[in-house]
């Protein structure tokens, strides 16, 4: 029923915006895009966000994806299973770390078995 002010109908007013919610089927779309982003060293939160900008992917509004929907899409794939949650900021220097001392610890090896072949007398 419309609203009658000083013998003017007013128009109905618009619902508030209803907030968007994570869909589940939007999550597991999303999940194998953020693994590949994640495979990359990106583990940051914002890093994520820019990248699937970048990608041009649309956030689940429509919009722009910001920290805290990106944060919100990462706890949603964690509790669907489907991959890591959002890391803090020490487990992620934890992680880039562990995979800096692995690719160390690879070119020492390279080069170790370089300076064998090249060198089989040396001790």
């Amino acid at each position: 029923m419309p609203v009658i002010i000083n013998g003017t109908p007013m128009p109905p007013t618009a619902p508030p915006p209803r907030r968007h919610s994570l869909d589940d089927e939007v999550v597991r779309e999303l999940a194998p895009i953020i693994a590949e982003i994640r495979k990359a060293a990106d583990h940051r939160i914002w890093r994520i966000a820019m990248r699937l900008e970048e990608f041009g992917i649309l956030g689940p509004s429509g919009g722009s994806f910001t920290y805290e929907t990106t944060w919100r899409i990462l706890k949603r794939i964690k509790s669907l299973g489907l991959g890591d949650g959002p890391q803090t900021v020490s487990a992620a220097l934890r992680a880039r770390h562990a995979r800096e001392r692995a690719r160390h610890a690879m070119e020492l090896a390279e080069l170790e078995a370089r300076m064998k072949r090249e060198h089989p007398d040396w001790n």
